[in-house]
């Protein structure tokens, strides 16, 4: 949920075949791309070869990287998960996004994949690759020279490799099991029957009172009941969480196991792969799976105006 992913590499590491091989087109902002949008491919003649390139043009760059921070906000706004395919080499191509991130509270990851990439790989890649694909190889050079010169990421943002994508896209449960009580305040709670909070117990608040009263308290969570709640009043569509020893889903309304599925159940802890719906999908009322994967606590089910007490 809210999360970000720029592919890191130099032409040729392998971006489009990451993109391709864990199918994420639909959900890919392609610099190349639109820059074969904005301008047809031109020609480049390679002294050394004796060749004419076909090659994507690099004089609509501005205009592309214009509307690459459009449409990444356009999707942050919605609370998309986005994934920008580009080469991002220089730590000053990733502060780009932090203010993005800031405003949108999301999480950025760094896709690296250059740290099993030699030089020499990325220029024999680089002569094999899809005439309009070829790039002239003293960029691909200078792009490796500033990766080994800075391979490290912002502070702010986190690295992962090709291979911990699935684990980054994916929700883990929190585990509630130090907890004496977990309690559930739907929305029509009155303020008169509200619990105390105390330290020791765990809240989950449907209630917009609950919420300013106690909403900031690191023991309580607020679920949205709209999409204008876990769209734009940033509130979490839905909470996987152990109480018990048990796995527990909380939510405003059922959700689907074509949304949960695949879960990782890995030495007593349950993994959700859950990164590539939309926020706003998990507040649609859809019909309910006759058997859920998981035990589910969703607030259309509720006597909104009781306490839950799970446990």
């Amino acid at each position: 949920m809210r999360k970000i992913f720029l592919l890191r590499g130099a032409p040729g590491s392998g971006k489009s075949s990451f993109i391709a091989r864990h199918h994420l087109q639909p959900y890919a902002i392609s610099r190349d791309s639109i820059r074969l949008l904005l301008a047809d491919l031109t020609v480049y003649y390679e002294k050394e070869a004796d060749y004419l390139h076909q090659v994507i043009p690099r004089h609509v760059n501005v205009r592309t990287e214009q509307l690459v921070d459009n449409l990444v906000e356009h999707k942050m706004s919605y609370g998309e998960t986005v994934i920008v395919d580009g080469t991002h080499i220089a730590p000053s191509a990733i502060e780009h996004f932090k203010p993005l991130v800031d405003k949108y509270r999301y999480e950025l990851f760094v896709v690296d994949l250059m740290q099993n990439n030699t030089l020499e790989n990325l220029l024999k890649r680089n002569q094999t690759r899809m005439h309009y694909d070829w790039v002239k190889p003293e960029v691909v050079t200078q792009m490796y020279k500033t990766y080994k010169a800075h391979p490290e990421v912002p502070d702010w943002a986190k690295m992962i490799t090709p291979n911990q994508m699935e684990r980054a896209l994916s929700q883990r449960e929190s585990n509630l099991d130090h907890f004496e009580h977990v309690i559930a305040v739907p929305d029509g709670v009155d303020e008169a029957d509200f619990p105390h909070v105390h330290i020791s117990n765990f809240y989950f608040s449907f209630n917009d009172k609950f919420t300013e009263k106690y909403g900031t308290y690191r023991n309580v969570v607020t679920i949205g009941k709209t999409r204008e709640e876990v769209v734009e009043d940033f509130k979490l569509p839905f909470f996987v969480f152990k109480f018990h020893h048990k796995h527990f889903l909380i939510s405003a309304y059922p959700v689907r196991n074509e949304m949960l599925d695949p879960i990782r159940k890995v030495k007593g802890v349950w993994t959700y792969s859950t990164g590539l719906f939309n926020l706003a999908d998990f507040v649609k009322e859809f019909p309910e799976n006759k058997q859920q994967h998981v035990h589910q606590f969703n607030l259309s089910k509720l006597d909104n105006t009781r306490l839950l007490h799970i446990w």
